[in-house]
């Protein structure tokens, strides 16, 4: 049990206990995987982290949704090594359940493609299993504030893929960029920051349909297809940070 000294607490049967109080400082988090050594090696590496506190620790998916139906985590970190076609239900099905958690993969799939998915399904981070102790935490923090956080290595070479597949429109891209509104720009930079439209509509007192309306423009002057390409493609050309931690 992590930082959980004077907390209200709430136990399930089998379960360890761990507090579901929360407070604006503080970060409350939801580890699985399938094999508990790592979570105790999680457990170890951000039992230093005042500020973050472990509300559920799970073995499997399963007990993952379980858990976090019931603790309602504000960041979740999913150790995950299974196929694309999985890694994706189980990302749509965490964000379902809770649309405000903050996913962070946790995974020894070095595939550029696997990565590539998760994040065009609703991760905001992805992370390597050999990553350092303080790059993890770094990460939670930084997600939790509603930035995303990608492995250094992973980021370079998705950037590289996408201007090889867009070389031949790179010429223009220039004025593309300069034909973007204010308010489209004001758009791009949100998105970078991690937000749905929904919260992107919040923040700037528009509709949801305003937002659709604003990315479907911003992709026709981009050339861009997706949410996944205006992220990297907003990195590459120094329109909103996109950098890991």
């Amino acid at each position: 049990m992590i930082g959980l000294k004077g907390w209200a607490t709430l136990a399930l049967p089998g379960q360890q206990m761990y507090s579901t109080s929360t407070d604006s400082k503080t970060i409350s988090i939801a580890i699985a995987d399938d094999y508990p050594v790592l979570l105790a090696g999680l457990r170890q590496f951000l039992s230093p982290c005042d500020d973050i506190f472990v509300v559920a620790e799970c073995i499997g998916f399963a007990e993952l949704r379980a858990q976090a139906a019931v603790r309602r985590p504000r960041v979740i970190l999913l150790g995950c090594d299974s196929s694309m076609e999985e890694l994706a239900e189980r990302l749509h099905a965490l964000l379902e359940q809770q649309a405000d958690a903050r996913v962070i993969l946790f995974t020894g799939n070095a595939s550029m493609h696997f990565h590539e998915v998760a994040l065009r399904s609703g991760a905001k981070g992805v992370l390597m299993k050999n990553s350092p102790p303080d790059l993890i935490a770094r990460s939670i923090r930084k997600v939790a504030r509603g930035g995303l956080c990608f492995d250094p290595q992973l980021t370079e070479r998705m950037l590289t893929s996408l201007v090889k597949r867009k070389a031949p429109e790179t010429a223009p891209e220039k004025a593309g960029i300069s034909a973007l509104t204010g308010r489209e720009s004001e758009i791009i930079s949100r998105i970078c920051e991690g937000m749905r439209n929904k919260e992107i509509a919040s923040k700037l007192y528009i509709s949801d349909a305003t937002v659709a309306h604003h990315l479907t423009s911003i992709y026709r002057k981009l050339g861009l297809a997706d949410r996944t390409e205006l992220l990297l493609y907003a990195h590459h050309n120094g329109i909103s940070p996109l950098r890991a931690s």
